[in-house]
């Protein structure tokens, strides 16, 4: 896993990189009276790849946004419960969004439509939501295992 963490992190860097760089470049070029056409269309489609990659960080750092104010109540298996279902619910919804994706990647395919700026398919553009929903189901499920590994859960009263 952590080969696909040094991927994660080093797309996300390279991405935002990139993207940083396109902006000044083009800004640069628009001063002298020319810019990048498909400049700005590259940099979206960086940006949307760099958030669904992003999610798959926060789910393996637990940094997502939720309420914690009922699992800080609990303790020991009350708490292992509560966050073994929020996991399951987590892949589940995962899966849906692996699917469901999957479904507008293959139409998008089928009708062949390209973007104006750069001349790519879309389905190319929107692949990176069933990438993601798969890594976010590789991530829940480790963090469901991690659960289950820890003994110190175990030990604290409810």
């Amino acid at each position: 896993m952590k080969i696909l963490n040094r991927i994660e992190d080093i797309f996300i860097a390279m991405s935002i990189l990139i993207a940083t760089l396109l902006v000044i470049v083009n800004v640069i070029l628009r001063v002298m009276g020319s810019g990048l056409i498909w400049s700005e269309e590259l940099i979206r489609y960086l940006l949307i790849w760099v958030t669904f990659v992003g999610m798959s960080v926060c789910a393996r750092e637990s940094e997502h946004m939720s309420i914690e104010f009922i699992p800080q109540l609990l303790k020991g298996k009350s708490y292992k419960l509560l966050m073994a279902i929020i996991y399951v619910v987590a892949i589940i919804f995962s899966f849906m969004l692996v699917w469901y994706s999957y479904l507008l990647v293959d139409f998008s395919s089928q009708t062949g439509q390209k973007s104006s700026g750069l001349g790519i398919n879309f389905s190319i553009v929107y692949l990176i939501i069933p990438l993601s929903g798969c890594l976010l189901v590789i991530r829940y499920i480790q963090l469901l295992v991690h659960l289950f590994r820890r003994k110190d859960l175990l030990n604290t009263p409810n």
